[in-house]
């Protein structure tokens, strides 16, 4: 029955692009507000059409899409992805971005499609979609039950946690939760991450007042030797922040709780090392350098620490070609932080203003933009790591194995629940959240006959309940 079911995607491949060309048609651009209910009840009804139950379901911010299959099967994976996309204003589209043009050899990769979601995760979405339709279009029962959870996301998955807690006892009979994501390199590689940091997105801002600097409006620039300026001290605040070379985290407490690499990701840090091309992943950043000495100590950086990043700044007048002479009244920095497992999104937000105030920028106010929700995932040898790279082996491809990645993902809503997570399917698409993002057909094509053969790995794999009692714990 696999093999039918395969078969039956590779006959249905037209059909798969147009899912997801339909997909990226239907822009759902959650900062823009745009478009996130037709695009949520897009896809439930896609689900029902298909023979499941779909729903979409009010959330905090934006709908939750909700689907069962229930074949009676004893087991159960929960097929999580999101279904918004970031804006697409960027003027060097080479394409209308929600055209979703199929372009044949674009940047000598092949055929690919170019257009907003279609990495980030219309693309994901629509592997899901094809995967389930080859099934109930071969007259193939599905080898397991399967739950779909789409959320939109890139605003910090507002939704998410009151839904899975509302859900929970349905959710928690689940083995695994699945998030698909198209890993291939560029250069054909195939990665496998086990493990995906959390996100937390806020604000600091720094206004004249007691403390100094100009309390209602910019103030001439000629008054810059007496007269604080709020932009200097937000930009000493957020040097305060971090170490030597801007390699780590220096606010006390900040990584309070988070797990410590086992010796197995630590073996897994080493055959990184002697099989990653940093040569390849720096052009493909188009970046010179690491931060780090040292490929190694880049990697466990990638893995092992939580991101500090300034998104953004803004204070004051800056103009191409222009000046204007001022003191602005106040200076703005857009952060995103990246916790680890075990971490807290309270602890980290707690721990930075008790920085604040200790190094004298008691006047600087952090402002969440979200509750934030921390890394997770599974262990090395988890029953479910070990399916998913079975698949990988099925499909003739020797991936490599990071124990953790910075791509945030609410993971440990559903291994709190006490299932398994992975991740990552066969497939390269890159340039999400930019300029002609696409997808590599051949790829999507790929992730599809991947993700119907991990179905009936997990729904065959052999668990020990030892093995497995000793990794919860």
């Amino acid at each position: 029955m696999l093999e039918q079911a395969l078969a039956r995607a590779a006959h249905d491949y037209e059909a798969n692009v147009e899912r997801l060309q339909r997909y990226i048609r239907q822009p759902s651009v959650s900062a823009e507000n745009r478009g996130l209910e037709q695009m949520a009840a897009l896809l439930a009804q896609e689900i029902t059409a298909l023979g499941g139950v779909g729903e979409s379901v009010p959330g905090v911010d934006f709908p939750v899409v909700y689907g069962r299959f229930d074949v009676g099967a004893p087991r159960t994976m929960i097929l999580h992805s999101m279904y918004d996309t970031t804006p697409a204003d960027e003027p060097t589209w080479v394409v209308p971005p929600f055209e979703a043009r199929r372009i044949a050899n674009y940047e000598n990769l092949g055929e690919c499609i170019v257009a907003r979601g279609a990495e980030d995760t219309k693309g994901p979405v629509a592997t899901l979609m094809s995967a389930i339709a080859a099934h109930r279009d071969a007259g193939v029962p599905l080898p397991c039950n399967l739950i779909l959870l789409f959320e939109a996301s890139e605003l910090g998955s507002k939704s998410l946690p009151a839904f899975v807690h509302a859900r929970a006892a349905e959710l928690r009979h689940a083995d695994v939760c699945f998030w698909p994501w198209y890993t291939q390199k560029s250069d054909g590689t195939n990665v496998v991450f086990l493990r995906v940091k959390g996100l937390m997105t806020l604000k600091l801002r720094c206004r004249g007042g007691a403390w100094g600097g100009p309390q209602d409006a910019e103030i001439h620039g000629a008054h810059s030797t007496w007269i604080a300026n709020p932009a200097h001290r937000l930009a000493a605040a957020l040097a305060s922040m971090k170490t030597e070379n801007d390699l780590d985290v220096a606010i006390e407490g900040f990584y309070d709780g988070r797990k410590e690499p086992t010796p197995e990701d630590e073996v897994l840090i080493d055959r990184l090392v002697r099989r990653f091309n940093a040569e390849r992943a720096l052009i493909d950043l188009k970046v010179s350098r690491f931060k780090q000495e040292s490929v190694r100590d880049a990697i466990r950086a990638r893995c092992f620490q939580s991101e500090f990043n300034v998104a953004g700044l803004r204070s004051g007048y800056v103009a191409e070609g222009a000046h204007k002479v001022i003191v602005p009244h106040e200076a703005v920095a857009a952060l995103d932080m990246r916790p680890l497992d075990g971490m807290s999104t309270d602890n980290m937000l707690a721990a930075m203003r008790r920085h604040l105030d200790r190094h004298g920028f008691p006047d600087i106010t952090i402002e969440p933009l979200s509750q934030g929700y921390a890394g997770g995932g599974s262990p090395p040898g988890d029953w479910a790591v070990e399916s998913l790279l079975g698949t990988y082996r099925d499909c003739g491809l020797d991936p490599e194995v990071w124990p953790c990645d910075a791509l945030a993902i609410a993971a440990k809503l559903f291994t709190d629940l006490g299932m398994s997570w992975i991740a990552t399917v066969p497939g390269h698409a890159n340039r999400r959240h930019s300029a002609n993002e696409y997808i590599q057909l051949s790829g999507y094509r790929r992730s599809i006959d991947f993700t119907i053969r991990l179905m009936w790995r997990i729904a065959n794999a052999v668990r020990d309940p030892a093995v497995d009692g000793a990794q919860a714990r």
